[in-house]
C-alpha cells in the first residue's frame, strides 16, 4: 500500500553489544546523552530510564539507520518536536507516519507518538466499519428494466451533459445493440450477452441519476436501485463472454462506488477488459479506418487509463494499466463531439488523458520502490523535471481558467466539471511532486526549509491553494464530483496539519486553522440527503477527520506556546 522500508538499512548488530541508549531512545531511534539517573528524554517525558535490552534472550528486529545530527554538525535551525522528526519524510505519501488510504488517515505507532508529543492529545475519530460504505445488495429486491422511452430520455440527458465529456462511457450507436441484448434477446458481437447488456443499462441510470440531474433531480433517489440491480448481476457478467458492455458496466460502477476499494475491484475488472478486447493498442496503428467499436474500445481504454493514474495517486498502489503494455498515442486529427455553446469546447477527455501519463510519471519516477533508491541529486532533479512538465501542461488550458497559487484572484467564467476538476488534479500532482524533497538526507537532518523555494513550502501552498480554490473561486462541487473531491481535501489538510505540528508558532498557522474549518463547512453544505447512503457516510467521515485534524493543530499551537489557550477564528 504505502512504502515504508528504507533501502540501504544496515545489517543487525550484535545482541551482545554494550547499549549505549537507553531502551525508551533506542525504540524511538533518538540520540540519547546516557544521563544519570535518567537522560534528558526519559526526564522529560518522565519514563524509567532502563538498559534492559540486551538481556533479551530471543533476537530483535535490527534498528533503523540513525538520521539525526550529532551536535558537531546540528543546524541552527530546530523545528518543534525535533526527537520525531525521523516520522515526518515521505516514503510513498508518508506524513508523519499518518497515510490517507480510501480518503482515511492510518496511523503508525510511530506517526501516533509523535503526534501526541505535538499536541498533548491523541487522535480521536472512530472509523467506521467497511459494512457501512458498501451497497447492500442482497437486501434489494429484483429491479424490472426501466421502460425504453425512460432509458431514451436518460441516455440523451447523459450525452448532452458536461459530465459526458470527461466520462464518454456509452456511444448512442452501439448501445442500440445493448438495447436489443437486454430487451429482446437479440445479441451481436458488440453485444453477446443478456445479463452483461442489462447490467449495463443498470449500471448507465445508476450514474445518470446521480451526476445528470442533480441532488434535487427526481430520479435521484433511484441511483442505489440501479446501482445494486447491476451489481447484482456481475457474476453473470464475468461468466459471459467479454464484451463492450461488461466494460462499460465496471466503468460506471466504480464511478459509483461509495469506497475505493471497490473502486480499485471495478478498475481491475475494466483493465482486464481492455486487454482482451485490444484496447490498449491504437487501432489507427493497423488500419486507416477503424471500425466503431474499435474506436469506441479505445476511448474506454483512455477513461480507464484516466481513472487508474488517479487512483494510484490517491491511494499509493500500483497502477492496473502498466505503461509498458499500453499503446499511449492519442488518435490523430480527432475531434470529439460538443456541447452546443461550450466555451471551452476540447478540453476533456483527452486533456485529463496528458495529464494522467504525467501522473504515471509521478508514480513511477517518484513513488515505486526504485525510485525510493534515488539519490538526493537524482531525486530533486526528478522533481524540477516533473515540475516543468506540471507547468506545461497547465498552458494548455484556457488561460482564464489555468490553476494558480493565486486562489481568488479571479472568478473563471465559466466554471464547470472540467476546470474544477483539473484545478484539482494540478494541484494535487504539485503536492505530490514536491512532498518527496523531504527524503533528501538535508531536511532529515533538521535543516530550515520554511524558505520559499523550498519543495516542501511548495507543497504546503499547493495545499492550501488547492483547498482556497473551491473557497474562495468557488469552483463547482456538485454530487458528480463531491466524493471525488474528498480524498483530495483530506490530503492537502494533512500536509497543513503536519506542517503545524512542525513549525507550530509560525503566524500564518491561524488562517490554515480557518482553512481547515471552512473546508470540513464545505462538504456539509455540499452533501444532500438524497446522495446514496454510501456517498453519505463518506462524506460525513471526511468531514469528522478534518475537524478532528483541526482541533489536534490547534492542540498543537496551545502545547507550543506553553499552555496559553488560542483561539482560531
Amino acid at each position: 500500500m504505502f512504502f515504508e522500508g528504507q533501502p540501504g538499512r544496515p545489517p543487525p548488530k550484535r545482541r551482545g553489544r554494550i547499549a549505549h541508549s537507553c531502551d525508551a531512545c533506542f525504540t524511538r531511534k533518538i540520540k540519547c546523552n546516557a544521563a544519570s539517573p535518567r537522560c534528558d528524554w526519559c526526564s522529560h517525558q518522565n519514563l524509567p530510564c532502563t538498559f534492559d535490552r540486551n538481556k533479551q534472550k530471543s533476537p530483535v528486529n535490527p534498528p533503523e539507520r540513525e538520521i539525526h545530527p550529532t551536535p558537531s554538525t546540528a543546524q541552527p535551525y530546530q523545528p518543534y518536536a525535533p526527537t520525531f522528526t525521523q516520522d515526518l519524510h515521505f516514503a510513498g505519501r508518508h506524513l508523519g507516519n499518518i497515510c490517507t488510504f480510501d480518503g482515511v488517515p492510518f496511523f503508525s505507532a510511530s506517526g501516533r507518538e509523535w503526534i501526541a508529543a505535538c499536541t498533548g492529545d491523541e487522535f480521536r475519530f472512530r472509523q467506521p466499519s467497511p459494512e457501512s460504505t458498501l451497497v447492500q445488495v442482497a437486501s434489494a429486491a429484483e429491479l424490472p428494466l426501466p421502460d425504453l422511452g425512460f432509458l431514451f430520455d436518460e441516455l440523451r440527458h447523459y450525452q448532452s451533459s458536461s459530465f459526458a465529456l470527461f466520462f464518454p462511457v456509452i456511444n448512442a450507436s452501439l448501445f442500440e445493440s445493448t438495447i436489443k441484448a437486454a430487451y429482446s434477446r437479440e445479441y451481436s458481437a458488440a453485444s453477446p450477452g443478456m445479463n452483461s447488456a442489462r447490467a449495463c443499462i443498470f449500471a448507465l441510470l445508476a450514474l445518470t441519476s446521480l451526476t445528470v440531474h442533480g441532488p434535487k433531480g427526481y430520479p435521484l433517489r433511484y441511483s442505489d436501485q440501479y446501482f445494486e440491480a447491476a451489481q447484482r448481476l456481475l457474476p453473470a457478467v464475468f461468466g459471459e463472454p467479454v464484451s463492450v458492455d461488461g466494460l462499460q458496466t465496471c466503468l460506471c460502477c466504480q464511478g459509483l462506488a461509495g469506497n475505493l476499494y471497490l473502486v480499485d475491484h471495478f478498475l481491475s475488472a475494466a483493465a482486464r477488459f481492455i486487454y482482451y478486447l485490444k484496447g490498449n493498442v491504437s487501432p489507427h496503428s493497423t488500419t486507416d479506418r477503424p471500425l466503431l467499436i474499435d474506436q469506441h474500445i479505445r476511448e474506454l481504454f483512455w477513461i480507464i487509463y484516466v481513472c487508474d493514474k488517479g487512483l494510484t495517486m490517491v491511494t499509493g498502489l500500483p497502477p492496473r494499466l502498466e505503461d509498458s503494455h499500453c499503446d499511449l498515442t492519442l488518435a490523430p486529427d480527432t475531434q470529439p463531439p460538443q456541447i452546443r455553446g461550450d466555451p471551452s469546447p476540447g478540453t476533456y477527455l483527452h486533456t485529463y488523458a496528458r495529464l494522467a501519463t504525467l501522473q504515471s510519471r509521478i508514480y513511477r519516477d517518484l513513488y515505486s520502490p526504485s525510485a525510493l533508491r534515488q539519490s538526493d541529486a537524482d531525486l530533486l532533479r526528478t522533481i524540477r523535471d516533473l515540475d516543468h512538465e506540471l507547468e506545461a501542461w497547465k498552458t494548455t488550458l484556457p488561460p482564464v481558467n489555468q490553476p494558480s497559487f493565486a486562489a481568488g484572484r479571479r472568478t473563471p467564467p465559466h466554471r464547470d466539471m472540467r476546470f474544477s476538476i483539473f484545478h484539482v488534479q494540478y494541484h494535487h500532482c504539485m503536492v505530490l511532486i514536491h512532498q518527496t524533497s523531504s527524503r533528501c538526507a538535508a531536511w532529515i537532518r533538521n535543516q530550515d526549509t520554511r524558505g520559499t523555494s523550498s519543495s516542501l513550502a511548495i507543497s504546503v501552498a499547493a495545499s492550501r491553494a488547492l483547498l482556497e480554490e473551491f473557497l474562495e473561486s468557488r469552483l463547482e462541487l456538485g454530487p458528480e464530483n463531491l466524493l471525488f473531491s474528498l480524498s483530495y481535501f483530506i490530503q492537502a489538510v494533512i500536509v497543513l496539519f503536519c506542517h503545524v505540528l512542525s513549525q507550530p508558532l509560525e503566524g500564518d498557522n491561524q488562517e490554515v486553522l480557518r482553512l481547515m474549518g471552512r473546508i470540513a463547512e464545505l462538504i456539509q453544505r455540499s452533501a444532500y440527503q438524497q446522495h446514496p447512503r454510501c456517498y453519505t457516510m463518506r462524506i460525513e467521515t471526511a468531514r469528522g477527520i478534518i475537524l478532528e485534524l483541526r482541533r489536534l493543530a490547534e492542540c498543537a499551537i496551545v502545547k507550543a506556546r506553553g499552555g496559553c489557550e488560542y483561539q482560531a477564528t
